[in-house]
């Protein structure tokens, strides 16, 4: 199931022959709220509810995904991880980590699928990723309970300002690099857990322009979502709403010979196979 918001409210989503259909959750106010009470939520709404009940509900309408809203608004932290594809490493220049390269995001820079940004620097860079979405959360989380402690996927965008990322160092400014005004779009719904089997498959994509800059299956992952999910909760308390970065592949910009970066004028789109496409025009 696909949960997304929509005129200001929150809607149930199907796709069909690529087409998208909903129809309006009127019991609660927004997806914030929803997740605040993500097991009520299951219990009541969610069981034994497929896409077909969506699809055939007497008041499902066509959605214009130009108009899909920001989906969460009040995550408490952003935690996101650095180096974390196979091949990233490799045109990063950096060795396989131990452990998750923990970062933060600040939640100032959230952003909704139809996003833009005015850049201040000649070297903001693109980078899409897979977002993890807590439900009930919790501390130290083992990993055989991920699932339920998780609500489901959103696709991301981790855009960094690469001059500042380094201004005293190799990576020393990760957090201010990559949280921006609107730098961390999301969306452009949560898939839910139950409705993914295959996640490992799927393909996560990067175009500029239209031109493919990313291309490379979830499962090159070096640490999957249960492990960081796990992993963070060891140290910090996850909140429902939160939300996880889990890293981006290869094909940045920063990462090719010669180096590209965003300039006004430019559409950077991020595309999940069954999570959606989410895009931010640069000014």
């Amino acid at each position: 199931m696909r949960i997304g918001m929509y005129e200001g409210k929150p809607v149930l989503i199907t796709v069909h022959n690529d087409q998208l259909w909903g129809t309006n959750l009127e019991t609660y106010k927004d997806l914030d709220e929803i997740l605040a009470n993500w097991v009520d939520f299951q219990e009541t709404f969610l069981v034994n509810l497929t896409d077909a009940d969506v699809l055939n509900n007497d008041n499902a309408r066509l959605l214009a995904p130009e108009k899909l809203e920001q989906p969460i608004k009040n995550s408490r932290q952003l935690p996101a991880i650095g180096f974390n594809y196979r091949d990233h490493l490799k045109e990063m220049d950096t060795s396989l980590p131990k452990q998750p390269n923990v970062f933060n995001k600040f939640v100032s820079s959230l952003a909704g699928p139809n996003n833009q940004i005015t850049i201040n620097s000649d070297t903001v860079d693109w980078e899409s990723e897979l977002v993890v979405v807590i439900g009930s959360g919790g501390r130290n989380i083992p990993r055989e309970n991920v699932e339920d402690a998780i609500a489901g996927f959103m696709v991301g965008q981790d855009l960094s300002d690469r001059e500042l990322q380094k201004i005293n160092g190799a990576n020393t400014q990760f957090t201010l690099a990559k949280s921006g005004e609107n730098y961390s779009p999301v969306g452009p719904y949560i898939t839910t857990i139950g409705s993914i089997s295959d996640l490992e498959s799927q393909r996560i994509t990067t175009k500029v322009n239209d031109r493919v800059m990313q291309d490379a299956p979830i499962g090159q992952m070096i640490f999957d979502f249960q492990t960081l999910v796990s992993y963070i909760s060891s140290t910090i308390e996850l909140y429902p709403g939160d939300l996880i970065f889990t890293g981006t592949p290869s094909g940045t910009g920063v990462g090719r010979d010669p180096q590209i970066f965003l300039h006004p004028g430019d559409v950077v789109e991020s595309s999940i196979e069954t999570l959606g496409s989410i895009t931010t025009k640069v000014n």
